[in-house]
């Protein structure tokens, strides 16, 4: 009997052994590993709420593994849990000093918030950890350049550019630098050598684009973009930069064609609504328009061209209060657009309040140093009012230092001289312009203008005399 129990047991024991419960307990090191492993693959999944989970009971079991809090502040950025996030990086970047990633992904994360000056902080630690990571010297370099410090950009330009010195990449960012700090001439040099030197980078040739358009080089740009979708068809940036070069081109059915295809395969397009809504604009179908361009704010109620494009509308249907109302919104959702602030001032000067107009466009320069369409508007502005005249010169030569002929800031010149009383440099300019435009009739006015301002001292004096001669006979009455 005692014998056949033993058997028995020992096939329970057998079987008990086989089903796992004698296995070895896990330890808290080892359990952390496997949350930290299931949070992986749920992250890869996309599930990343669920994998939050994971992540938090394996930092909870084992607090000094750098990747465990790595991974879960990546995992929380992604469900919009910004606060726990930094913390679990911040973790991660303390348990590994030496490592890029946590200070990489914690500078991201700071951006997303608009930090950028904490965000650079992040960036140079992870400089200083590993200077040869190119993707880490571009955006730190793209950050020093929005915050103005262009020392510093230059500084990591020549590091970047010592590590890959003919890449596309690095010289369109060069390019970049240059525009910030007004260096536009260098800086399109610049992007012409990038595309030289990659004619087939398609991003090369849709920045040239670009900066192509913002110097009114309407047609040059078209074919830029027109090569960028030769290289990559189908990219919906591209095309609708086409349809915005078409457009400023007044080529309205190549435009309408561009943002129409668009919208054929991403019919939720904003900006293809809101170029679609110019095009309507230009055609003088106001109320198609009208209703376009309110379909994309609706999309989109934060869309700052959007906001634009109406105020133009409203501007071409005589509403000008409500246009004023549209150019604010858009100025007060990004209050460094240009754009925005340049065409509410140009709204003040026809409604013949310069003076408003002035304060929009200084409020511009304030987030635009180099903004040379500003300038030139202020120029103008300055001169009509006879205000800071002194600034307005400087800003009409900086623009004439370009060797160009500018008839319009050479009659700005001339006005400014004319504000002066320096009556014969005035002239001069003007002649000048004329030489080049003999028949504009805006010069011809400008020059009478000041013929007759040098003129209207002798005419005084003359009506003095004549006043002065017709008091008639003076009567000497008697002392008596």
């Amino acid at each position: 009997m005692t014998r056949s129990m033993n058997g028995i047991w020992g096939l329970v024991l057998l079987g008990m052994a086989g089903c796992g419960l004698f296995e070895k307990e896990l330890t808290p090191a080892q359990h952390a590993r496997q949350s930290f492993e299931q949070g992986l693959a749920l992250s890869a999944r996309g599930d990343f709420a669920l994998a939050v989970e994971k992540f938090d009971a394996a930092t909870r079991m084992d607090q000094n593994q750098a990747e465990y809090f790595l991974q879960q502040g990546m995992a929380l950025k992604r469900t919009g849990e910004f606060g726990r996030a930094i913390m679990a990086l911040g973790r991660a970047a303390t348990l590994q000093p030496d490592r890029v990633e946590p200070e990489w992904e914690l500078a991201l994360l700071l951006l997303e918030r608009s930090k950028v000056n904490l965000a650079i902080g992040h960036l140079e630690r992870a400089v200083a950890i590993d200077g040869s990571r190119q993707e880490v010297l571009e955006k730190i370099i793209e950050l020093y350049v929005q915050a103005r410090r262009f020392a510093d950009a230059e500084r990591s330009l020549r590091s970047l550019r010592k590590l890959a010195p003919n890449d596309a990449a690095i010289i369109t960012l060069q390019a970049k630098v240059l525009f910030r700090q007004g260096k536009e001439d260098e800086a399109l040099k610049k992007l012409h050598e990038a595309a030289s030197a990659a004619p087939e980078n398609d991003r090369v040739h849709a920045s040239l684009g670009r900066h192509l358009m913002k110097r009114g080089q309407f047609e040059a740009a078209a074919r830029e973009f027109e090569i960028t979708l030769g290289i990559r068809g189908g990219d919906i940036e591209a095309m609708v930069d086409l349809g915005d070069a078409y457009l400023k081109l007044g080529r309205l059915d190549r435009a309408e064609e561009q943002y129409t295809e668009v919208l054929q395969s991403q019919p939720k397009q904003v900006d293809a609504h809101v170029g679609l809504a110019r095009v309507q604009m230009n055609r003088g179908h106001l109320p198609q328009a009208l209703a376009g361009v309110d379909h994309a704010i609706t999309l989109n109620p934060s869309h700052v061209d959007a906001h634009v494009a109406m105020g133009e509308i409203l501007t071409r249907r005589g509403l000008q209060v409500d246009a004023i109302r549209s150019f604010n919104r858009a100025a007060d959702l990004d209050r460094s657009d240009p754009i925005s602030r340049l065409r509410l001032a140009q709204l003040y000067r026809r409604m013949g309040k310069t003076r408003e107009g002035i304060i929009e466009l200084e409020a511009t320069l304030a987030f635009s140093p180099n903004d040379a369409t500003v300038k030139r508007l202020l120029a103008s502005m300055y001169a009509e009012t006879n205000t800071r005249l002194d600034r307005a010169m400087e800003y009409v030569q900086e623009q004439l230092a370009a060797g160009t002929t500018d008839l319009e800031m050479i009659k700005v010149k001339a006005m400014i001289h004319l504000q002066r009383k320096e009556f014969n440099a005035a002239e001069q300019a003007v002649d000048e312009a004329l030489s080049v435009s003999p028949e504009e009739t805006e010069l011809i006015e400008l020059q009478a203008k000041i013929q007759d301002a040098r003129n209207a001292p002798a005419r005084k004096k003359s009506r003095a005399r004549r006043k002065k001669r017709s008091r008639g006979p003076r009567i000497v009455r008697p002392d008596f």
